[in-house]
């Protein structure tokens, strides 16, 4: 369930930051288009440190009822998860360079959070277009949400960061 809830906080982000990002996409202005890059990821950022530290604050209470310590393995598996759809996304990106599928406007939807950051990048949205320099450039955006998650989790568990009910 762990997992299956990560993958559709994903979705959630991606769905309101594509409302954000193609709202504002008309706009040729770059503070504009700044602005809903910054909206679009911090739609993203909120709702993975959101789940991250109400899973923290879940696993410390059932430590502290249970007695067991969490297992590393299940917020590890979340920031597996986390990082799969986006990773998955850039390799398929990557692969298919000079070949027919062209790819490049799936991988901005599927990543609709830097979908702003990619028309920066790159504003067509043919894959031919892209430069292997450009595709090098968005891998480091393929990690974002799996870093995201993982460090408010951590700080999450160590009281850094708490939710407050």
């Amino acid at each position: 369930m762990r997992y299956l809830r990560t993958l559709l906080y994903l979705a959630a982000a991606d769905v309101l930051s594509l409302f954000v990002g193609l709202t504002l996409a008309g706009s040729a202005n770059p503070l504009i288009r700044a602005i809903s890059a910054v909206c679009g990821s911090g739609i993203m950022i909120c709702l993975m440190a959101s789940l991250a530290l109400k899973t923290a604050a879940a696993d410390l209470k059932d430590e502290r009822v249970s007695g067991a310590k969490t297992p590393l393995l299940r917020p590890a598996g979340m920031t597996v998860t986390a990082l799969l759809p986006p990773l998955a996304s850039w390799l398929i990106l990557r692969l298919s360079a000079g070949m027919a599928l062209d790819f490049y406007r799936w991988h901005k939807l599927i990543n609709g959070w830097f979908i702003q950051v990619f028309n920066m990048i790159q504003p067509d949205a043919s894959s031919a277009a892209l430069t292997d320099g450009q595709m090098w450039l968005m891998l480091p955006l393929a990690l974002v949400p799996a870093a995201v998650f993982a460090v408010f989790y951590v700080l999450g568990c160590r009281g850094v960061i708490s939710l407050e009910k």
